[in-house]
């Protein structure tokens, strides 16, 4: 918790370039780690990033004061930014398919950080997005499909897809290292 955060909110709402600066220093490494799980190429994560503070601070009237809340709201705009990119991009690509298989969980169990997110950076767009909201952001599927404009069944299918290719390669990476 930033201990002068309501009054770094206050400036932030009166334009002073200066409380910008140091909210968006606060913001910065959370909307990052946040893009890059949406967004493979780093470059690309980081425009999310300036895409989001802009939102963020056009829309700072519209946010509750406390930290906390504000935090969580900042986050929701950012996944939506992350999502407007991919609906732009989906209009231009068509979906993969790919067959389905069980997730298993115990091969996760003895894996590193950047492993997983190495693995999830391979993931096709849709997948990596469902995997990730799902997963990591806590949506329900209900909810998935209504971000995402797909059928909740869709959704499912693409987060079992996400799982297999995810199981798939972790164990060529463990059957690798043995």
């Amino acid at each position: 918790m930033h201990p002068e955060f309501n009054k770094l909110l206050k400036g932030c709402r009166n334009y002073d370039r200066k409380a910008q600066r140091q909210m968006m220093d606060l913001l910065l490494p959370f909307l990052l780690s946040i893009c890059k799980r949406y967004e493979t190429p780093c470059w690309s994560a980081q425009d999310l990033v300036q895409e989001s503070l802009i939102l963020i601070f056009n829309n700072i009237n519209d946010a509750r004061p406390e930290e906390r809340i504000f935090i969580g709201w900042c986050k929701k705009v950012t996944i939506n930014t992350c999502l407007g990119r991919f609906r732009k991009k989906q209009l231009e690509q068509t979906d993969l398919s790919e067959s389905l298989h069980s997730f298993q969980p115990e091969v996760f169990d003895q894996l590193g950080v950047e492993a997983i997110v190495s693995a999830l950076r391979g993931l096709p767009e849709q997948q990596r997005l469902v995997f990730n909201l799902h997963v990591v952001d806590g949506y329900s599927h209900a909810e998935i499909a209504s971000m995402l404009q797909l059928k909740e069944s869709h959704a499912r299918t693409l987060l079992t897809r996400a799982r297999a290719a995810l199981q798939d390669i972790f164990r060529t990476q463990a059957f690798s290292a043995s």
